[in-house]
């Protein structure tokens, strides 16, 4: 059987798991472990049941809202009766939460479930006899170091949202905080001992060498912000070495669609270095297509699920069209307008080709004549503020179908309407009619993180030349060979500038979890954006849940 459909196979068996609520420990069965483990499938089955949450808490729900809604570039608005809420997405932007947040305590609970789910297995593992079940030693020792890693993965969450969190290795233990430098010693353990004993080049899902390399660069960038130290020559070095393809084979993909179709038609990209497979029926992309897609974008791409209408990017323009004057926010209107990705999202031939990140203006149906693109002759059309008239996407947030009295209400994340917001179709929604749609994988780890880290810290260090070489080895592919010349940052050094970095940043990571981080970073997390004042306050850090508190007697507040 082929190695991608032993994969899916596994998750087909993980995906009618129960729903990760609480932080109890989820049983395989009504087995007791010894009789679980019978042969070389029911371990392997052990070893990737953590793989699905994992997949849950990096793209779904709490942990990407806390990394993207408090951030500068994404929005939940409240449009007319939906989107409320109770005000959560209005204090995430606004950064006036609670310790009693619902989607902090998610921050939380859902690193903690998926580091139990691999302290349990790890221990399991530990105990049995791989031998008899057709295995050898060293897979066992890939076994338990890619679990490792997976849980290091879980921690890198809870040392950028919470810094001070107790270090569990153990099912069942309750232990008190560990300092952040106590928490960040203890991810880097981990990796650099598992590393040596995982493969190159593992089949998409499972941890590798070069993840776990990779994992090093990510925290070794935000070691100043998390723990006061910097780690720019250790990370120079792990970056170089994945660069250089000591930890496997790996590659920039020349097209801009590339590392996020992967998956789709058997492309997988060389890009990504580790990446949440997905297939439709089996395990699907589904969380960030209902989440950030309207009632009526089924009528345009093509499949049978009508959206929630919730996340959009944040908008670019007041209510009068002009362009904010805020250096940060305004997403869309920083790409370039020759940019390939600012292009309107749309299919370009039968069997998925397709262009651009983005659905904005005038929405029209799916072509079904020609079995890709769109019909303009099909216009599709509201159903709330703009019931039965055209569907417009715009740049703004404001109460436009209500005239004069709705505009007076002001723009600001309760004003908005149903075509509130530019959508976001970086990860293509492709025609489910054709078999494509929520096959495409989930990239959360690209070279291209690698390349930029190592950017920054080279640009960080004075070697600005250095720097825009990197950036630049990415970059190009967003641009036609004539149009190149005046975007590259090699052949216009003075470009790159520090709030160049962060615009860049925002372009290449738009909607990877990455947002919250690279502000705080850069120390921009507290500046001011659209209907978000600066912060009076140090808001880099979520304070821990009043119900984790409540739960375990040992644990101390953080100091926030």
């Amino acid at each position: 059987m082929n190695k991608y459909k032993i994969l899916f196979a596994s998750l087909l068996l993980l995906a009618v798991a129960p729903a990760c609520t609480d932080l109890e420990e989820e049983a395989f069965d009504v087995l007791p472990a010894g009789n679980y483990y019978q042969d070389r499938n029911s371990v392997i089955a052990a070893v990737t049941r953590p793989y699905e949450h994992a997949h849950w808490n990096g793209w779904d729900g709490d942990r990407w809202n806390l990394s993207e809604l408090t951030a500068d570039q994404f929005i939940w608005a409240q449009k007319g009766r939906h989107g409320q809420d109770g005000g959560n997405w209005v204090r995430l932007h606004r950064h006036e939460w609670t310790p009693d947040e619902g989607t902090i305590r998610g921050g939380w609970v859902g690193p903690y479930q998926g580091i139990g789910q691999t302290n349990l297995i790890m221990e399991d593992l530990q105990n049995l006899d791989y031998a008899s079940m057709g295995l050898t030693e060293a897979d066992k020792a890939r076994h338990i170091n890619e679990l490792r890693v997976l849980r290091a993965w879980f921690y890198t969450f809870l040392i950028d949202y919470f810094r001070s969190v107790p270090i569990v290795t153990k099912s069942g233990e309750r232990v008190g905080n560990s300092t952040p430098e106590e928490v960040f010693n203890f991810i880097e353990t981990e990796l650099k001992e598992a590393l040596p004993s995982l493969p190159q080049n593992a089949q998409p899902g499972r941890w590798d060498q070069a993840g776990a390399a990779a994992l090093l660069v990510r925290i070794y960038l935000n070691s100043e912000a998390w723990i006061g130290e910097s780690r720019c020559d250790d990370l120079m070095e792990i970056a170089q070495g994945i660069i250089d393809g000591e930890y496997g084979t790996y590659s920039i993909d020349p097209d801009y669609r590339g590392p996020f179709r992967s998956g789709v038609n058997n492309y997988w990209s060389p890009e990504n270095i580790f990446e949440f497979p997905h297939a439709k029926n089996i395990y699907e992309f589904g969380w960030m297509y209902n989440a950030t897609q309207h009632y009526q974008a089924r009528y345009s791409l093509d499949n049978v699920s009508g959206g929630w209408n919730g996340i959009t990017l944040a908008p670019s323009r007041d209510l009068e069209g002009n362009i904010l004057n805020y250096e940060l926010g305004k997403p869309y209107e920083h790409y370039s307008d020759d940019d390939k990705r600012k292009q309107p999202f749309r299919t370009t031939a039968p069997g998925g080709p397709y262009e651009g990140f983005f659905l904005i203006g005038p929405q029209y149906g799916f072509d079904y004549g020609k079995g890709y693109g769109l019909d303009s002759t099909v216009v599709v059309l509201g159903t709330e503020e703009y019931i039965g008239k055209p569907l417009v996407y715009v740049d703004q947030v404001g109460r436009f179908s209500e005239g004069a009295a709705g505009l007076a209400k002001g723009s600001h994340i309760e004003t908005g309407e149903e075509n509130t917001g530019v959508r976001l179709l970086k990860f293509p929604w492709l025609p489910d009619s054709q078999g494509l749609f929520q096959f495409n994988s989930a990239p959360e780890i690209r070279l291209a993180e690698v390349y930029y880290a190592l950017a920054e810290c080279k640009y960080k260090a004075g070697d600005k030349a250095g720097a825009a070489e990197l950036l630049d080895a990415v970059r190009m592919r967003n641009f036609t060979e004539a149009e190149w010349p005046e975007h590259s940052y090699v052949q216009n050094l003075g470009m790159l500038t520090d709030d160049e970095f962060v615009d860049e940043l925002g372009r290449e990571f738009l909607a990877e979890r990455h947002r919250r981080t690279d502000l705080v970073r850069w120390g921009r997390f507290g500046d001011a954006w659209w209907d978000k004042a600066a912060d009076a306050a140090d808001k880099t850090v979520f304070p821990i849940p009043s119900s984790a508190l409540n739960a375990n007697p040992l644990l101390k507040p953080n100091g926030y």
